[in-house]
């Protein structure tokens, strides 16, 4: 008779989950648009010709000396170990998912579905965590409506960015770590959670913090920790020989500035606050109250509670340090750790509803979980609808769409100052591009003359944000010359001779 409820949930689940599969693929956005998207596809395309840099595209072509080498690379990347290139400035991890996907399934549309498949794998991994943790088969499925529907999940499984990546990553390794301890060859499953934590760590390195929860849900083994250890090693091989190679040192990064910049004591209050609110405010407060309460809930096994503790835990406190920001969806940052926050909410509302007393006791308690699940999952869907977040692919097709209008209009001595669309205009064109962000108007009236005296002609391509500064910081006669939405072409007529 067991075997019933159990086919019954499978059956559910698997129909929901290909349910789910086919609006997340109609919905996810296929164009390369701002900073992180057009990093990542950007690399992907150097990896899967084997390189990992190439010149700076503006440097070259105008004879640029290499000061103005700012000037000329675009969003998603950095300058390179050797002189005159570039190389993306994001981790390596993303991008070699991507061009992978891209190698298998072609440009146009397979790189594009390695977020959306990876978000997909967090919903059986997140559910299958949860078995391992001892809940039941509905607390367990509870737990992937929970994750599905989360607004921060549901917006950035759209994208080709690491967010959702990482997290598959994480929830594998965790997985991985407590499979260890319970199946017949443990050391399997701690080679695996290694490698797992080890790709993690290449698809975003402060994935590194994952080892906290991770020491604690691998078995205290010597063999067991070897395992894990063989299994990252190749991992971080990759990772410190890419950062030799390109940068220089196996220690240096593409964004290491950007995160000394960034971490700051000062930023703990504000962050906090940024974070607690948005945290209550997508999943409600009872999914972090219940998640706190874990550390009270003496029915589950003292090592569960610690590793679901210290993981979402380790990933708010350093965050917290991180520069401050506005956006709801920067809590991106924490989604590696919010299937922590998750499992240890339902945990403690199962050893709730299944605690002492009789029949009647357990149904109410029963309905009442439903009724907490219920609630906060319509606080996601109504978030989710009100904000539009499953919408986000439509918004960016106008990067494609401009660069092509670009392409079309711009001769082949055009210069296009530029710089949300920077990214995508490598991606897209071929065409020289500057960005305007790092020229002062006396610098860029030096590199006008010059440029103008060999025969080049400027553009500028503007989203509206940008368009008030361009022509205000780089005076002349701007004219409108095409439009695709609200991002505008713009010519500038040659100096008088």
């Amino acid at each position: 008779m067991r075997a019933r409820p159990r086919s019954a949930w499978l059956l559910a689940g698997v129909t929901l989950l290909i349910a789910y599969a086919l609006v997340l693929f109609h919905h996810t956005s296929r164009a390369v648009g701002g900073s992180d998207s057009s990093g990542y596809l950007n690399a992907a395309r150097l990896f899967a010709v084997g390189h990992a840099t190439e010149p700076i595209r503006g440097l070259e072509r105008l004879q640029m000396p290499d000061e103005f080498a700012p000037v000329f690379i675009p969003l998603g990347y950095t300058t390179a170990r050797e002189p005159r290139r570039m190389a993306g400035s994001y981790p390596p991890g993303m991008p070699l998912h991507l061009a992978l996907a891209g190698k298998l399934g072609g440009w146009s549309t397979a790189p594009f579905l390695v977020s959306p498949i990876a978000g997909l794998a967090c919903l059986v991994l997140i559910y299958l965590l949860g078995r391992e943790l001892r809940l039941t088969h509905p607390f367990a499925f509870a737990a992937s409506l929970l994750l599905a529907f989360f607004p921060t999940f549901v917006f950035i499984v759209f994208q080709p960015m690491s967010d959702v990546l990482a997290t598959a990553w994480a929830l594998t390794a965790i997985h991985s770590g407590y499979r260890s301890r319970r199946a017949r060859d443990g050391r399997i499953w701690a080679a695996l959670a290694g490698l797992a934590f080890g790709i993690g760590v290449l698809v975003r390195p402060t994935n590194a913090i994952l080892l906290a929860p991770l020491v604690l849900a691998l078995p205290l083994r010597p063999r067991s920790w070897l395992s894990f250890l063989a299994g990252g090693a190749p991992a971080a091989i990759v990772l410190l020989g890419y950062n030799r190679a390109v940068f220089g040192s196996p220690f240096s990064t593409g964004y290491q500035t950007l995160l000394a910049e960034a971490m700051a004591w000062s930023n703990f209050p504000d962050r906090a606050r940024h974070y607690g609110y948005w945290i209550g405010r997508l999943l409600t407060p009872i999914v972090p109250i219940g998640w706190l309460a874990v550390a009270a809930d003496r029915r589950a096994p003292l090592r569960d509670r610690a590793v679901l503790l210290s993981w979402f835990a380790a990933f708010f406190l350093f965050y917290c340090f991180y520069v401050v920001y506005e956006a709801w969806w920067y809590t991106r940052f924490l989604l590696p750790a919010v299937p922590a926050l998750i499992l240890g909410s339902l945990l403690v509302a199962q050893d709730l509803v299944v605690g002492d007393g009789g029949a009647r006791r357990v149904q109410w308690k029963g309905a009442i979980a439903i009724a907490l699940v219920t609630a906060v999952l319509g606080v996601e869907m109504n978030f989710d609808e009100k904000n539009r977040v499953h919408r986000f692919y439509k918004g960016e097709r106008i990067y494609p769409h401009a660069c092509e209008m670009a392409r079309r209009r711009v001769p082949q001595n055009g210069i296009v100052l530029s710089m949300q669309m920077s990214g995508a205009l490598h991606y897209y064109t071929p065409l020289t591009y500057a960005m305007w962000n790092w020229l002062l108007p006396e610098r860029f009236a030096v590199l006008r003359a010059s440029t103008e005296s060999r025969g080049h002609r400027w553009y500028a391509l503007l989203a509206p944000f940008e368009t008030v500064e361009v022509r205000k910081n780089f005076p002349g006669d701007w004219r409108e010359i095409d439009r695709v939405g609200d991002v505008a072409l713009w010519e500038l007529p040659p100096l008088p001779r």
